[in-house]
C-alpha cells in the first residue's frame, strides 16, 4: 500500500511539473503573435524622392511659365486657404477627398509630409491655381517617383476635384525634369527662342497662337437668360465670344500694336480696318472686361463665372456686369430650364444693377 501511494504522489508530482514548464512557452508564443499583429497593423508610410529644393524649382517654373500663357499661377499650400473656383483647397486636403480622374473616383494622398507618401495611391506634391482663368495643376508622384501632371478646369463638385492628365507638353515636360533632378528649361525662354528666325535665314518661325482669355469654365456650354424678359444665349471660345448671333474676335490687350497704342494715346488716329470688330480683353480682378479694340467712351462688358447653390446643388452661372462697380447686368446658367427658373434672380454677392 506504502509503495501504490508514493507511485501516485509521485506521478501527481511529474504532472504537475510538465504543465509548469508549458505556460511559459504559451505565453512566449502569445507574445510572438501580439508582435507579429502590431508590425502588421503599423502604418506604411514611404519617403518620395521629392525634396524642398525641387519644390522652390517648381515654383519658379509655374512663375515663369504663367506670363508665356497670360495667366498667373498662385501655389496652394495646406495653410494657404487659396480658393479655386469658389473651393478652399485647404479643405479638399483635410477632408482627404479623391479626385474624379477621367469620371473615375481615385483616390491620392494631398500634400504628404517627409516619409508619410503613400505606396499605392497617386502623391499630390504640389498644386498650383489660377483662378480668373479656371486652371488648376495638380502634380504627383508615384512611390517610385514617376511624375504625373494633371490639370482641372471645371468646378469643383463639393471637395471632389474632377482631373485629367494635361496635354501642355511645356508643363510635363517641366515637371519631368525637376523631378528627375535635371534642370528645367523656363517657358519663357522656350517662347522666346520659338519666334527667331530660322538660322538658316528661311522663313521666321511661326507665331505662337492667341493667348486665351476665356478658359475651359467658359467654353463648356452655351449659357442661357431669361433676365429682363428677354431669351438670350452667349458661348465663347478660347479668343471670342458669340452673342444674339454675332461672332466678336477677344485678344488681350499685351497683343496690341504700336500702332493700336499710339491710337490709345491719341498721337495717332490711324485704325486697322481688320480689326475694327474686335474685343480688347482686361483682367479686372476675377472678372474679364472687354471693349470694343477702338473704343474710346463708355463701359464695356465685364464676364466671370461663379458657384452658386440651386435647389441644393452647386451650379455655373455666368455673370455679365458693367460699370466702376461691376454691377450685374444679367445672369446665365448651363440650361435655359434654369434660366426660366432662375430668371431675374440676384445673389448674395452680387451688386444689382439699379
Amino acid at each position: 500500500m506504502k509503495f501504490w501511494r508514493t507511485t501516485i504522489v509521485l506521478s501527481l508530482g511529474l504532472a504537475l511539473a510538465a504543465c509548469g514548464n508549458q505556460q511559459p512557452k504559451k505565453a512566449a508564443s502569445s507574445s510572438a503573435a501580439a508582435a507579429s499583429s502590431s508590425s502588421k497593423q503599423a502604418p506604411a508610410g514611404v519617403k518620395l524622392a521629392w525634396t524642398t529644393n525641387q519644390a522652390q524649382k517648381l515654383g519658379t517654373f509655374m512663375q515663369d511659365f504663367g506670363p508665356t500663357m497670360d495667366q498667373a499661377y498662385t501655389k496652394a499650400d495646406r495653410s494657404a486657404h487659396t480658393k479655386w473656383q469658389g473651393v478652399d483647397l485647404s479643405k479638399v486636403y483635410q477632408a482627404k477627398a479623391p479626385l474624379a480622374i477621367a469620371g473615375k473616383q481615385t483616390p491620392v494622398t494631398w500634400l504628404p509630409a517627409k516619409g508619410h507618401a503613400s505606396k499605392t495611391r497617386l502623391n499630390v506634391v504640389a498644386v498650383y491655381a489660377d483662378d480668373p482663368a479656371a486652371i488648376l495643376y495638380l502634380f504627383t508622384l508615384t512611390a517610385k517617383g514617376h511624375p504625373r501632371v494633371l490639370v482641372s478646369q471645371t468646378a469643383p463638385q463639393g471637395t471632389t476635384i474632377s482631373a485629367k492628365d494635361t496635354a501642355n507638353a511645356t508643363v510635363k515636360n517641366g515637371f519631368a525634369a525637376i523631378a528627375a533632378g535635371r534642370p528645367a528649361p523656363l517657358a519663357s525662354k522656350a517662347a522666346a527662342t520659338s519666334s527667331k528666325p530660322a538660322a538658316s535665314g528661311q522663313a521666321a518661325a511661326k507665331k505662337p497662337a492667341h493667348a486665351a482669355v476665356f478658359g475651359a469654365a467658359f467654353q463648356h456650354h452655351p449659357w442661357y437668360t431669361n433676365d429682363h424678359g428677354t431669351t438670350d444665349t452667349v458661348s465663347f471660345e478660347a479668343n471670342a465670344l458669340t452673342e444674339a448671333g454675332s461672332k466678336m474676335p477677344v485678344y488681350w490687350r499685351s497683343e496690341r500694336t504700336g500702332a493700336d497704342k499710339a491710337w490709345d494715346e491719341g498721337t495717332s488716329t490711324a485704325e486697322d480696318q481688320s480689326r475694327m470688330s474686335w474685343g480688347v480683353a482686361d483682367h479686372q480682378g476675377a472678372w474679364v472686361d472687354v471693349r470694343g479694340w477702338y473704343q474710346a467712351a463708355g463701359d464695356g462688358e465685364s464676364y466671370r463665372i461663379s458657384n452658386q447653390t440651386l435647389g441644393g446643388q452647386t451650379v455655373p452661372v455666368l455673370e455679365t456686369a458693367s460699370g466702376a462697380g461691376l454691377w450685374v447686368n444679367s445672369n446665365y446658367y448651363p440650361t435655359q430650364a434654369l434660366a426660366t427658373q432662375n430668371q431675374d434672380k440676384v445673389f448674395a454677392d452680387e451688386n444689382a444693377n439699379q
